[in-house]
């Protein structure tokens, strides 16, 4: 009887350790939604529309969560920002929303904290600051930051201190398999005006880290999948505005093996 006990023990540790390992998300990913309002006739803008359609396809859909990845709103405006925010809370999956260059700006009175602020009050995002780290379905997600408040800029840059923070989550979640999400994507911009500024130090630091199966960004306006020589998968998100198209990303992965899946929705 001892025996049995202890093959049955033995059987359910190399089970639940197999199963450990395996992890599976299906989640959307929107970006350059670049609200802009029509504030002198309050009517339903190209850019709100698209939205609205995106919103009701989610809500349809078999996504577990929605990331958007920046550009949510055209210039830096209060306005636009508090009607992409109650939009976004009509959506009937959790939220999480990260900024690029169009989000923010200090002169017109638009920080990231007061972004924040702002989009929190009016919508169910549970994103709060960038960088940050979840936890979901299996996986960690870090939401990088890359934007300069003080100036709408074409290029992004992840600053020193901003690696600084990615390493030390890294480090934290280094027996997890991580998905990191951007604004700026760091290789497959063919613009120059566009490609991020100095990212051989943001390379270097993804190299040591075997763990991170995907990045995904935006700001390029095209969809693309590059895998770099570490094994990377960068996905690129096509524009909600410009093309109206969005993404739906299914990762799956087991043990070594990482399948990943994309299907662009187009809105019109």
């Amino acid at each position: 009887m001892k025996i049995f006990k202890l093959l049955f023990f033995i059987f359910l540790f190399f089970f639940c350790a197999g199963r450990a390992f395996s992890a599976d998300v299906t989640f959307t990913a929107i970006t350059e939604s670049s609200i802009k309002s029509d504030k002198a006739n309050n009517s339903m803008t190209p850019s709100i529309q698209k939205l609205l359609r995106a919103k009701d396809d989610i809500n349809r859909s078999g996504s577990d969560f929605v990331l958007f990845l920046g550009n949510n709103i055209s210039g830096a405006d209060k306005y636009n920002l508090v009607m992409f925010a109650k939009i976004i809370k009509k959506i009937q999956k959790p939220v999480y929303v990260s900024i690029g260059n169009n989000d923010v700006q200090k002169t017109k009175h638009l920080e990231k904290k007061e972004y924040y602020r702002l989009l929190n009050r009016y919508s169910r995002n549970k994103i709060s600051k960038v960088p940050s780290v979840k936890k979901l379905n299996g996986f960690v997600f870090i939401f990088m930051d890359g934007t300069n408040e003080m100036v709408s800029l074409p290029r992004g840059y992840y600053k020193e201190r901003e690696l600084i923070t990615l390493e030390k989550y890294l480090n934290k979640y280094k027996n997890d398999e991580v998905i990191i999400i951007q604004h700026y994507p760091i290789i497959g911009i063919e613009d120059t005006m566009k490609a991020t500024f100095d990212v051989e130090p943001y390379k270097n630091l993804i190299s040591k880290h075997k763990n991170i199966k995907a990045i995904i960004s935006g700001h390029d306006n095209k969809d693309f999948i590059i895998e770099d020589e570490n094994g990377i998968k960068h996905i690129n998100i096509p524009s909600l505005s410009s093309g109206a198209e969005y993404e739906v990303i299914t990762i799956k992965t087991a043990d070594d093996n990482t399948i990943i899946r994309t299907k662009i929705i187009n809105v019109e």
